[in-house]
């Protein structure tokens, strides 16, 4: 079946979907450069290009943050950004269903191409 091309991906679909949730994500996560790292991608994203090897490795780092794969390295900011939040605080479950939704996106994306 071809591909429509007036339709975005599905990771680019997310990513633009989510933008605002994604953007406070990252800078709840890892600070100022993971917010700066999140708009470039939204902002990529948004154009809906192709997704290419370059892309690839900047949703494998916003997973990575969303999944909490470095907040036990004491030398990441990611470790003292963690220890500030509150495990009460809805933004947790916010950041889990955003992890969700990325890793579903991902595997739609690895199913349709």
């Amino acid at each position: 079946m071809p591909k429509d091309i007036a339709s975005p991906s599905p990771c680019a679909g997310f990513i633009v979907a989510n933008c605002a949730a994604l953007a406070c994500a990252a800078r709840l996560l890892g600070g100022q450069a993971a917010l700066k790292r999140a708009q470039r991608l939204i902002e990529d994203f948004s154009l809906a290009p192709p997704l290419t090897r370059r892309l690839n490795r900047e949703l494998d780092a916003l997973e990575d943050l969303l999944a909490l794969r470095h907040v036990h390295d004491f030398d990441r900011v990611e470790a003292a950004q963690f220890s500030k939040i509150d495990p009460l605080d809805p933004a947790v479950e916010e950041i889990c269903q955003l992890l969700d939704g990325l890793r579903a996106a991902r595997a739609a994306e690895a199913t349709a191409g």
